[in-house]
């Protein structure tokens, strides 16, 4: 049976933020990860959601940082005042998001925009922060000033001229002509195949929660969303972060 962790009356030091983070982020019961967050969020000035998320481990991540830095950058947060502070806050995580740098500000800048949005009303960062569509997006932060990530580079179409010595595209060949039937052919009566027996359950990794097995899907590609049946119970995640297990 887990135990769950030890019900705080006072302040922590860092230490033992640090200490009550790390076991709620090797994989505690689900009760003692939101007991960590709680504590992380009671202690620090971040909205209070960024906070719980940081301090239980719950989120979508690229990397996983140091749980140290965790406990440092919720301690050291400073809320902002004035429009100019959060344009502050705004370029300093473009600049991280757009560099890929391995920064908490790269991982919940944006969460954190979205809610210090609500205290202090900005509307083209809101629209921004508001923006679905990754191109859109992109234009929103170039019309700002803020920092973008550099475009990845195009492959041409299949099927699209290519350039020849001289710089000018290669036509492609002509199409051969297809023979048009005078008669349409009697159809051939085929048997219904067998449905085919269903496929093994897909298991896949995740380098925090180890192997587990599929459970659900919705949509397809890397941003799918999977529900995967891990020992610590279910969870959701995109399929970028999990590596599928080949049988």
């Amino acid at each position: 049976m887990t135990r769950l962790l030890e019900q705080t009356s006072g302040p922590l030091s860092r230490e033992e933020l640090i200490a009550l983070v790390t076991r709620a982020h090797l994989g505690s019961a689900s009760a003692d990860a939101r007991h960590a967050g709680a504590t992380l969020a009671a202690h620090s000035r971040l909205p209070r959601p960024v906070a719980e998320n940081l301090g239980a481990g719950f989120g979508q991540w690229d990397f996983f940082p140091e749980i140290a830095d965790i406990v440092d950058f919720a301690l050291a947060y400073v809320p902002p005042t004035t429009q100019e502070e959060l344009w502050t806050l705004a370029r300093t995580w473009a600049a991280d998001d757009a560099a890929s740098r391995p920064t908490l500000m790269t991982l919940v800048g944006r969460d954190i925009l979205d809610h210090e949005l609500r205290r202090i009303d900005v509307p083209s960062l809101r629209e921004l922060v508001d923006e679905p569509k990754r191109a859109r997006a992109r234009e929103l932060r170039m019309k700002l000033g803020l920092d973008v990530p550099p475009l990845a580079p195009t492959k041409p179409a299949a099927g699209a001229p290519r350039a020849t010595a001289t710089g000018k595209p290669k036509s492609a060949p002509p199409a051969p002509k297809r023979e048009i039937p005078t008669r349409m052919p009697k159809p051939e009566f085929k048997a219904p195949a067998k449905p085919a027996p269903p496929p093994a359950a897909k298991r896949f990794r995740h380098p925090k929660f180890g192997d587990g097995v599929l459970r659900a899907q919705d949509g397809a590609g890397p941003e799918a969303k999977l529900t995967i049946e891990f020992d610590s119970g279910p969870k959701t995640l995109l399929a970028r972060f999990v590596t599928e297990l080949l049988p």
